[in-house]
């Protein structure tokens, strides 16, 4: 009976151990950045629940085994390691929770814009006018942007701007070293820039996103991601944004760092050298690069690759042709920026090795794509254990530094061959809207029989 009783009440401190060392939460991922060819990318992940915003550390090891990129904005359960690090705990897993696979962003997303200054800098870069006209419904507003780029999923009603308030500190009590580094410290910038606002907004009225607009630098970079935090009583893990005035000089860059606030990591082109900025076919990339460039807001976004359309909802399956090993078809694929087509907006080839490829068209029309290095079919291959899921492929060897190249430009006869599973896409010819491509599967000399 002793013997029972001492199983039991160890058994029950091993579970109470293992419980305590387990949360529940909502991933988050924050991007530090300067979108300078050649500099660093600054990461962090955190697990924010209402006990707070947790640090979480991984090792090389872990990263490699788990898609955390892909995870940012979604409910998880983390295990934790029980010796923390000096800046963050260690995690031990991560696991998907029921139900945050499925679904993807739609409907009103309404921001709030709050312009802050540090309290020994008066200058205010731009007035209220144009924070509050960045998210009108018209070409170049985040409104319109958002509503054309998710084929009407999303929008942004409701945003507002919030006058500039005066934060409590000195620009250096914030960030010690302007301009370098990473030492800015984004949570009192948040937590001062929010208090400052709280009399002039409602933080609970719907609010999904905050965009802070600082009158000076940060350190290296702008932020985004998320931040947990209790505003005017309500719990939630806001996408957050931090912007110096080179950030809001483009709003190409505020859409970069919206979409990270939407839980989009980097894209990238296959150059190999760590730079997530070199493909200008990709807001999440180059956010300015080959951009339009609009007289008040500078450079704009353009649209965002179809993986991630894919993911965030805004296109299914029933929106494009699904391959396979047996596929010998020819198919239309029109353009991205297109608002409504009868045709399919994307290819997807699955490949045996887990990843895939998005075959997708570009054309240079309308109000964010006019300015794009050309018209073609662009092929991404999407690695989801990758930083930055989904490369452009280019024919050039070696790859290109910057994918402005031909050779990430598939036009009418021209064939890619993939290397990894045999699939060929053919461009056969151009439509107002398109192009007509053959998409052949890597069984199809076996079709007839033969082995």
């Amino acid at each position: 009976m002793k013997l029972l009783l001492w199983l039991v009440v160890c058994g029950f401190s091993v579970l109470h151990i293992k419980s305590a060392l387990a949360e529940d939460g909502v991933l988050v991922v924050e991007y530090g950045e300067t979108f300078e060819s050649g500099s660093d990318i600054h990461m962090r992940y955190y697990l924010v629940n209402p006990e707070g915003n947790h640090r979480l550390l991984f090792s090389d090891e872990f990263m490699a085994q788990n898609p955390v990129h892909l995870w940012s904005g979604k409910r998880v359960r983390v295990q934790f390691k029980d010796q923390p690090g000096e800046s963050g705990r260690w995690t031990q897993s991560i696991e998907l929770l029921e139900g945050a696979q499925r679904g993807g962003i739609t409907g009103a997303q309404p921001w709030v814009s709050i312009l802050c200054k540090f309290n020994d800098v008066p200058a205010e870069p731009e007035n209220f006018s144009f924070f509050q006209n960045m998210y009108a419904n018209l070409p170049a507003g985040l409104d319109h942007y958002w509503r054309e780029v998710s084929y009407e999923n999303i929008n942004v009603v409701g945003s507002l701007a919030v006058d500039w308030v005066d934060l409590p500190g000195t620009h250096t009590f914030y960030v010690p070293t302007p301009g370098s580094g990473t030492d800015a410290n984004l949570n009192s910038l948040f937590d001062d820039c929010t208090d400052a606002a709280d009399p002039f907004v409602d933080f609970s009225s719907g609010f999904v996103g905050i965009n802070m607009m600082f009158n000076e630098l940060l350190d290296c970079c702008a932020w985004g991601g998320g931040l947990g935090a209790t505003l005017d009583g309500l719990f939630r893990s806001w996408r957050v944004t931090w912007n110096p005035p080179w950030s809001f000089a483009n709003e190409g860059v505020i859409a970069h760092e919206m979409g990270h606030g939407f839980g989009l990591p980097h894209a990238n082109n296959s150059d190999g050298d760590g730079n997530p900025y070199d493909s200008p076919w990709d807001v999440m990339s180059s956010a300015t690069g080959r951009a339009v460039d609009d007289p008040v807001y500078g450079r704009l976004g353009k649209h965002i690759n179809m993986q991630y359309k894919y993911r965030l909802g805004w296109v299914n399956d029933g929106d494009g042709f699904i391959a396979d090993a047996l596929t010998d078809t020819v198919i239309v694929i029109d353009q991205t920026a297109l608002a409504a087509t009868i045709n399919h907006r994307f290819a997807r080839l699955p490949l045996a090795d887990g990843s895939h490829y998005m075959v997708e068209v570009r054309k240079q029309v309308g109000n964010y794509e006019s300015n794009l290095a050309g018209e073609a079919v662009i092929i991404h291959h999407v690695v989801s254990g990758r930083s930055e899921p989904p490369w452009v492929i280019d024919q050039d060897v070696p790859p290109a530094d910057f994918s402005d190249n031909e050779g990430v430009m598939w036009k009418v006869g021209e064939t890619f061959n993939d290397p990894i599973d045999g699939y060929t896409v053919e461009v056969l010819s151009e439509t107002t809207d398109g192009f007509e491509v053959r998409i052949t599967g890597s069984d199809l000399i076996f079709a007839d029989g033969f082995n």
